[in-house]
């Protein structure tokens, strides 16, 4: 909602779906996205996404995300979230949007890890825009609020981000 700016009708990407990426899911429900591909190697996490407001479930070991991109979409989404901290899944993003498309880096790499970007070619050629994200770009004050006003609303599912109780004790 901030980072990104994804606007309705918009198309998105979502690798990673742990709860950063089911709560991405959530957003880009929210702002009214129109397709919203999320792809993650745990069927249950797709499941999720998909109670959540995912409209097209991948699985990265039997499906080619980039491929299956372009066939739902003709021209590659107009937004990308990467949310595992995996260089693949952002290069994967990258090349995944369309042609003045915006990836997001929202997981956090290893310090040590690299990505290789034909910049000319992907940034200037194709206009095409990596952001970074932390915490969501949010500004608490106003934030807080409007994501309590949400979830009373119920159109925050909360709830469904709690995988487990533990007693106060432990």
């Amino acid at each position: 909602l901030n980072t990104a700016g994804v606007e309705e009708g918009a198309t998105v990407l979502i690798t990673g779906l742990g709860g950063i990426g089911q709560s991405i899911v959530q957003g880009a429900r929210t702002a009214g996205a129109s397709k919203i591909i999320v792809s993650d190697p745990v069927a249950e996490r797709r499941e999720a996404a998909s109670r959540m407001g995912a409209t097209d479930l991948l699985d990265p070991a039997t499906d080619d995300v980039q491929q299956a991109v372009m066939d739902l979409t003709g021209i590659g989404v107009d937004y990308a979230f990467e949310a595992a901290g995996i260089s693949s899944l952002l290069q994967l993003g990258i090349s995944a949007t369309r042609k003045g498309g915006t990836t997001v880096i929202v997981g956090a790499p290893r310090i040590d890890d690299a990505l290789e970007i034909p910049a000319p070619s992907l940034f200037l050629v194709q206009e095409k825009k990596l952001n970074g994200c932390v915490l969501g770009s949010s500004n608490s004050l106003r934030d807080i609020p409007r994501f309590i006003a949400l979830w009373r609303a119920g159109r925050l599912d909360l709830e469904s981000l709690i995988t487990a109780r533990r007693p106060l004790e432990e």
